[in-house]
């Protein structure tokens, strides 16, 4: 079975490979799409969406400065980065990070599966 969480967070960056304004320092509301695979459980469900909220949230970088994290926190590669913990942190709960999209903006975003 498959569940789709929505999640959103804000944070600073600079492309530091990038001839253009984004080089400087600027930030986003970042949208979060997860698409999370798992069993559904004998009381009906795949997860507990309050519990699994948390988790993502807890591994979101919500008001931090993304080239502490990520060395050149492109749309692409904070997605793979993000796909990669959230999906152990989810590993851990016997789910499975099946697709992953980063919307930096409303009409652009960048997709992982797995």
């Amino acid at each position: 079975m498959f569940i789709k969480l929505i999640r959103s967070f804000s944070s600073a960056h600079r492309l530091p490979h990038y001839d253009g304004p984004c080089h400087q320092l600027h930030g986003h509301t970042w949208k979060a799409v997860f698409v999370i695979e798992g069993p559904v459980r004998p009381d009906g469900m795949v997860c507990d969406f309050k519990v699994i909220k948390k988790l993502l949230d807890d591994n979101l970088p919500d008001h931090q400065f993304l080239n502490d994290q990520v060395e050149n926190p492109t749309a692409e590669n904070l997605a793979q980065f993000l796909f990669q913990k959230t999906g152990a942190a989810l590993a851990q709960q016997g789910l499975k990070l099946k697709t992953l999209e980063i919307w930096e903006s409303d009409n652009a975003a960048a997709i992982v599966e797995g």
